[in-house]
């Protein structure tokens, strides 16, 4: 149970900012008034001596209010690291208002009214608060800490001309009695609104509404109910067009942003049940073995998987983006981290990791075996369910592979093999055919081995073979029947002598990325026009690993230039219309052809929505170059 909050021991730092050494463009009325109403609701209301109250105000008038230190830097963080920690307390106020930056890592940047262009002097309030739940403070004090900011929460990036720089102060090792509550007017990447008639914030406003008339120990214990209320009154005033700003708080905020005790703030809680988590949330101590144990690692393979994965397997609605968070792992897991999960208290980042760890390749397998280990330590201390084993991958369909090298006479040297799980040599000519000759040694394969026969067929062929129009042959089905290759066989077309020298890298980078962040990624297909193709064109689809796939919407005349541009870009897949197809079909989309959902496309459906366009007479066709399916000569078993 939580012991009656002493106002006499009860601290605060409140500051205001209203002019900054940047210049005047960044005046900004209200602030020092605001923090002026919070310290008189603290030593009013809230009972708590005048002496416990730090103020720092920079206004932009001196005399229009009381009078007290500047918001300086050197004030600010002697007043925060040197004097506060000295007092005998139990919690400490943390009142700001006035600018405020988000940096590369979300960590809350807040300037002080001596920032300059050149060296933008500041609070790191995450760093702060860090420090202050460490062994830095004397053991028994400021057991609770609570941070309000009424400032925008904008990236640093979109503050031109800015150098914050670094300023985060050593801390100790962490204190888990200590907790923090964190209150924000806006969430990440949004403007706090200033009602500069006013000369007032209105987030402290909507705040010291709820405050007022309540006593120290009422606003503490009842601070996570006090800040629904405003986020209620805020979204009436979204409605009513009043507020643009969503305030956001957050319990006991970690180093790393991640909220430690979900909705315990205070003692009062009772103990969960045996067997049972206190939350869905992670702890410090998995925190910090997770920081070690991603550390470095870049995002593997079937990560949007994992993502997706540990929403289904807890209940919980996977988010509409179809895409990773971030492209950094630590990033990743605080924002699973911050969802939480709904199942037996099972935070979402034990399902995420278990199912990374069972998809690491060979050369990882003692990493994986650590992920394993960590998500077993954790799960056991915090009570949650045991983790359901991931899936395993989808064993590939039998794959049929024809590779044709041209000689100096217009033949093509032929070698084909099968591929499910190994490359297995099938066949190989011992002089140079003619594509007459390929197609019938091609029907002699399939019709030997008829039990076990590929889904699909894979062409490697030149660059001047992209035209064939493989997936038109004809093959022997029955009798004396012979069908279309494409209605019955995923038929797909590969260029690798075309993915050599330079053009190899980007090739190799955007498969990777396919692999890593999912086949339902929104940038994952670029539909290409006329308009599009240029000289330049190759050059901007390789920029970013995303597109790793182009519809080619464009005129017979500037195919073969825009099969250039894809092979320039390293894009691995691409679908065209072969020329010569009728108006009517060439007024048709490619993803009207393909019937592709408006909402999401799945690449990975592309080889069989291919073949049903086919045997609707669409005339498509489809390259698929994956770089894990080109055996060397020595891979090749007999």
């Amino acid at each position: 149970m939580m012991p009656v909050l002493d106002p006499r021991r009860v601290f605060a730092l409140v500051v205001g900012v209203e002019s900054y050494q940047v210049g005047p463009g960044w005046s900004l009325p209200g602030p020092a008034r605001d923090a002026v109403r919070f310290a008189d609701w603290l030593t009013g209301d809230a009972g708590v001596p005048q002496a416990n109250v730090h103020l720092l105000l920079s206004p932009l008038e001196q005399g229009r209010v009381r009078p007290s230190l500047p918001a300086t830097s050197e004030n600010v963080h002697r007043a925060l690291f040197e004097e506060l920690p000295q007092r005998d307390g139990d919690l400490l106020w943390i009142y700001w208002a006035g600018h405020g930056y988000l940096d590369a890592r979300l960590q809350q940047l807040l300037p002080c009214t001596d920032a300059t262009p050149m060296y933008t002097r500041h609070l790191n309030l995450q760093s702060a608060l860090q420090w202050w739940r460490s062994s830095n403070v004397t053991a028994g004090r400021f057991r609770r800490v609570v941070a309000v900011c009424d400032t925008c929460r904008i990236e640093t990036r979109r503050a031109k001309g800015l150098r914050f720089g670094t300023f985060e102060p050593e801390a100790g090792e962490v204190v888990p009695e200590r907790r923090q509550f964190v209150l924000y007017a806006a969430r990440p990447g949004e403007a706090a609104r200033n009602e500069a008639e006013r000369e007032a914030g209105q987030f402290t406003d909507t705040l010291l509404r709820h405050l007022e008339g309540k006593s120290v120990d009422d606003g503490v214990r009842g601070l996570a109910g006090i800040a629904r209320d405003v986020l209620t009154d805020f979204r009436i005033m979204q409605a009513n067009g009043e507020a643009w700003q969503q305030p956001q708080f957050v319990l006991s905020e970690a180093w790393d942003g991640s909220a430690l005790f979900g909705d315990s703030w205070t003692d009062d809680s009772a103990e969960p049940a045996p067997g049972r988590a206190r939350s869905a949330v992670l702890d410090q101590l998995a925190w910090t073995e997770l920081g070690q144990l991603l550390s470095n690692r870049r995002l593997p393979p079937y990560s949007y998987d994992a993502y997706r994965w540990a929403f289904e397997v807890t209940g919980c609605a996977v988010p509409p983006s179809d895409a990773l968070p971030s492209a950094h792992l630590l990033d990743i897991v605080r924002d699973l981290d911050s969802r939480q999960g709904r199942h037996h208290g099972l935070p979402l980042v034990l399902p995420f990791v278990r199912h990374l760890a069972a998809r690491v390749p060979e050369k990882d397998a003692d990493w994986g075996r650590e992920a394993d280990a960590w998500v077993d330590r954790t799960r056991a201390r915090l009570g949650a369910s045991p983790v359901p084993v991931p899936p395993e991958l989808p064993v590939e369909d039998v794959s049929l592979h024809i590779r044709l090298t041209p000689d100096d006479n217009g033949l093509y040297w032929t070698r084909m093999w099968r591929y499910q799980r190994r490359f297995e040599n099938v066949w190989e000519s011992d002089r140079p055919l003619g594509l007459d000759d390929v197609r019938a040694e091609l029907d002699r394969q399939l019709a030997a081995r008829p039990s076990c026969a590929p889904t699909r067929i894979e062409f490697h062929v030149p660059y001047d073979l992209l035209d064939e129009p493989f997936e038109s042959w004809p093959v022997r089905w029955r009798s004396r029947q012979t069908k279309e290759l494409g209605c019955y066989f995923d038929v797909l077309l590969r260029c690798p002598d075309e993915r050599q020298g330079l053009a190899e890298a980007p090739w190799h980078r955007k498969w990777a990325w396919f692999k890593t962040q999912g086949s339902r990624h929104p940038q994952a297909v670029r539909d290409v026009c006329d308009s599009d193709v240029s000289a330049g064109l190759g050059a901007s689809l390789q920029q970013a690993e995303p597109p790793v796939c182009v519809f080619a919407e464009v005129t017979d005349a500037l195919l073969m230039d825009t099969l250039d541009a894809v092979l320039d870009g390293g894009v691995p897949i691409a679908i065209w219309r072969r020329p010569g197809a009728r108006p009517e079909e060439t007024a048709e989309p490619i993803r009207t052809a393909l019937a592709v959902d408006p909402a999401v496309l799945d690449v990975l459906s592309l080889p069989a929505r291919l073949r049903q366009a086919r045997i609707a007479r669409r005339p498509l066709a489809l390259m698929w170059d994956d770089p894990g399916r080109i055996p060397g000569r020595r891979t090749l078993s007999s």
